[in-house]
């Protein structure tokens, strides 16, 4: 089933014409037809509807709009068994390998016997990758700049006086 047919279908069971829900949305006409004919919406427009419709949050009914209306927006079948396998296959992957690499780095760092502050700092890096991004132009930076044979030699602010 597609979410536009379950919507008017959802709509009718209230008793309540286009213009009807519309009117106690507040919105145009052309909202809730918009909706139902498929024409792309922002799901939060139809969850909007659905709760004037007196259908919460939490209802099966808003779930199941919004599982049809992401398999229409996406293209992928998330109501169909398979799709949910494959996808609690893809969780359990990332998650080992999550656990592998969580491994592998308290190895390394039990064996280069490193510091609480050197440890802090490959914290901060983890959750900062853009510094290691700057770092590293730094480096290549240094690199180049040593590699050349007629490179100036670099200067602090303090050694140009």
């Amino acid at each position: 089933m597609h979410y536009t047919q379950l919507f008017r279908s959802l709509r009718e069971a209230k008793g309540l014409t286009l213009e009807g829900l519309a009117e106690l949305a507040g919105c145009h006409r052309n909202t809730v037809t918009n909706v139902e004919s498929g024409r792309p919406v922002k799901f939060k427009t139809i969850a909007e509807l659905m709760e004037k419709m007196g259908y919460t949050a939490q209802s099966a009914e808003l779930k199941s709009i919004a599982l049809l209306w992401l398999e229409a927006v996406s293209g992928i079948p998330f109501s169909q068994p398979r799709t949910e396998a494959a996808a609690l296959k893809a969780v359990s992957s990332y998650r080992k390998s999550l656990r592998d690499s969580a491994r592998q780095l308290e190895t390394e760092v039990i064996n280069r016997s490193l510091a609480a502050r050197q440890i802090d700092l490959l914290l901060y890096a983890v959750r900062h990758p853009e510094m290691l991004t700057i770092l590293e132009n730094v480096r290549d930076l240094v690199t180049t700049l040593n590699a050349a044979p007629d490179a100036p030699a670099l200067k602090v602010a303090e050694d140009t006086k």
